[in-house]
């Protein structure tokens, strides 16, 4: 007959339960976790024409793409054709978004032989809030030209790039006295000053240049060491003739 267990024994029994039962709940949930947690993949090499990075609403972030495969300019949820974008057609890289799906600056770059030579260019840039760009490093070369630095611009704020697309947009798909009034519309509104090229540091076939603008787009001071290391430094007034020279 077996004798009545202690209640020290019944003690330790109950906590190893609990333990048991503990241990066993944590690994059923455990398992539960991992049935439903969203797969991971692992590529050696991932091979696609286009990839698109969206925010978690859906919303576009990153587009990476080879040739002609780059989105046309996106802004306020539309996206325009691409040949309003000025070579994208011919690129490949990616393209930046923000928040609201606007474009916001990019990576682009290309290069090939062609009868005459060769084209070649490349190049980051960053806009300005609902605008085009503001900053951008460049390069650009066809064999004979060759150009290579920091570029720096003005933008308006009174304007959205959205609705300077609309206009331009429209210009393509007119035609006859359209066409021209869409066309003063432009002239009228570049008259305004809506982008104003200020500051350019670089190389300029073998020529490197600091390229300082006014608020109209006018060069006021350029500072030089050309091909053959003369160093220059020129000031101009608002007409462009020079006024002063270093040396003299």
């Amino acid at each position: 007959m077996n004798e009545p267990s202690s209640p020290s024994r019944l003690t330790r029994d109950i906590r190893f339960l609990k333990l048991y039962a503990a241990t066993s709940s944590f690994a059923v949930l455990l398992l539960m976790l991992m049935a439903f947690a969203p797969p991971r993949h692992r590529f050696q090499v991932l091979q696609a024409e286009r990839i698109d990075i969206v925010h978690p609403d859906g919303t576009l972030a990153l587009a990476l793409s080879g040739k002609g495969r780059l989105p046309g300019p996106t802004f306020e949820g539309r996206e325009y054709p691409q040949e309003l974008s000025g070579g994208r057609t011919n690129a490949a890289g990616m393209i930046f978004f923000n928040e609201r799906g606007d474009e916001v600056g990019g990576l682009t770059y290309h290069g090939q032989i062609q009868d005459d030579g060769y084209r070649a260019s490349g190049g980051i840039t960053f806009d300005q809030f609902r605008q085009d760009q503001v900053v951008s490093l460049q390069y650009s070369d066809n064999g004979s030209s060759r150009s290579a630095g920091v570029n720096v611009w003005d933008r308006s704020t009174e304007i959205s790039i959205a609705e300077i697309l609309e206009i331009v947009n429209a210009r393509a798909n007119a035609t006859g006295a359209a066409r021209d009034s869409i066309e003063r519309v432009i002239q009228g509104l570049a008259a305004q000053g809506l982008a104003t090229h200020r500051v350019f540091l670089g190389s300029r076939n073998r020529t490197a240049v600091l390229q300082i603008r006014d608020t109209r787009g006018r060069p006021r001071i350029v500072m030089s060491v050309d091909s053959t290391d003369v160093p220059r430094l020129e000031f101009f007034d608002s007409a462009g003739a020079v006024i002063r020279t270093l040396p003299d």
